[in-house]
């Protein structure tokens, strides 16, 4: 009953019932309080009667706005003649001239002009107020509209802020991640470029010795033993070339992450064919190479980089060995192969002793090197081995170096 505004409707009634007292008073129906008093009660329920009805139309009645009106006007004129002829015998409305005396239609039409006069004092009110409160409500729905849509937007726009932050983090993750990529491939290529004047060193030195060795040799008109030297010489020069070819290769993946290229390779041939590079180093150090490796194992590993790991371990053990054996060796253990090479050493063990875990994960690298790149073979093939996936170790027992390479894939028995 809110929206029908029965408190207002309640003042308007009492309002019009009250102003007609004085001259219902003025012409003499004071002389009856009974008359006065029930017809004042059935004027203003008349007031609210037609305060309601009005309403109804408003709301009710699917029209037009003057449509509404005149049919509030016209229930108006109804409800005026209805309440009249259903009180009129208890209490008397005009004193001067009895409505009894008069003509139904004379009735009828003083009645109906007395309902349109209240009418038109209400029905105007009421669609006032109405429109006007709809006004309002159609405000306060855009309103509402306007706050939802910007709650909403503000939603899309949190979603969208989470979505782009969520892929800066990612982004941010994925630098983060390509820094320190960066920095280790920084790291080894350093690494390979010292390594590269590293392990040239001894042959190097060996090709310097054999050259004047080989003039000499000319001088004295000693041509045999000159050609000798000379192809020693030569041979020396072909492994430094394949060694700077393994080593660029290495250097090569590193800048392009997924270019390795395995293949099943023959482990005792690739040990051969390393061995073979040091046959003069080996006999000018008095030493001997013992290699003992089933001729059928293969393991399924990149070439190349196998090759720098030979070449770094056996030259370790080489430089490290004087007149002494130095052992190749192999042994399977479990679901594992296992590669060992062997040389003796006297007093303390050398520096670099390292070890991976076959998971391409080293561990921390060490803050320095020895004295003229001491070890640095040694961590050439630590980072290597973690690359390929090879568990590697090397330490010193029993008066000898061993160094130990574990492949997790091979063939044969």
């Amino acid at each position: 009953m809110k929206k029908y505004n029965l408190q207002l409707g309640a003042v308007m009634a009492t309002v019009v019932t009250l102003s007609i007292v004085p001259v219902r008073l003025a012409e003499g129906q004071g002389a009856n309080l009974v008359s006065l008093v029930g017809s004042e009660i059935v004027i203003w329920l008349m007031c609210m009667a037609t305060w309601l009805s009005s309403y109804q139309t408003y709301y009710k009645f699917k029209l037009v706005k003057w449509q509404k009106i005149a049919v509030a006007l016209l229930f108006c004129a109804v409800i005026s003649n209805l309440f009249f002829l259903a009180s009129f015998r208890l209490f008397e409305d005009y004193p001067l001239k009895s409505m009894r005396e008069l003509p139904l239609w004379i009735i009828t039409i003083r009645l109906s002009l007395r309902g349109l006069l209240l009418g038109l004092i209400m029905v105007p009110i009421i669609f006032l107020l109405e429109t006007e409160r709809e006004r309002q409500e159609e405000a306060l729905k855009r309103e509402r509209d306007r706050v939802m849509d910007a709650e909403r937007q503000k939603h899309v726009l949190e979603a969208l802020v989470s979505e782009r932050t969520a892929d800066l983090e990612e982004a941010l993750s994925f630098l983060g991640e390509s820094q320190e990529e960066l920095d280790h491939q920084v790291y080894l290529l350093t690494r390979v470029v010292a390594s590269i004047a590293h392990d040239v060193h001894a042959p190097l030195q060996f090709m310097i010795t054999a050259t004047k060795h080989t003039g000499k040799f000319i001088d004295n008109k000693q041509y045999e033993q000159a050609s000798e030297y000379n192809q020693q010489v030569e041979r020396g020069l072909d492994d430094m070339a394949m060694l700077m070819q393994n080593l660029l290769e290495f250097a090569r993946n590193q800048i392009h992450r997924g270019a390795l290229h395995l293949a099943h390779l023959n482990l005792a041939a690739l040990v051969r064919e390393k061995a073979g590079l040091f046959e003069p180093i080996v006999i000018a150090g008095g030493n001997t190479l013992q290699i003992s490796l089933n001729e059928n194992l293969t393991v399924n590993c990149n070439a190349n980089l196998l090759g720098v790991i030979l070449h770094n371990l056996l030259d370790n053990a080489i430089k490290n060995t004087r007149d002494g054996e130095i052992q190749i060796s192999s042994a399977i253990a479990g679901d594992r192969l296992h590669l060992y090479i062997e040389n003796p050493v006297g007093g303390v063990a050398p520096d670099g002793i390292l070890q991976t875990d076959g998971q391409g994960k080293p561990g921390q690298y060490p803050a320095r090197l020895g004295r003229d790149n001491e070890g640095l073979g040694l961590i050439l093939v630590r980072d290597i081995a973690a690359l390929l996936n090879i568990g590697f170790a090397i330490e010193a027992v029993a008066g000898k170096v061993v160094a130990r390479l574990t492949f997790s894939e091979f063939l044969g028995s």
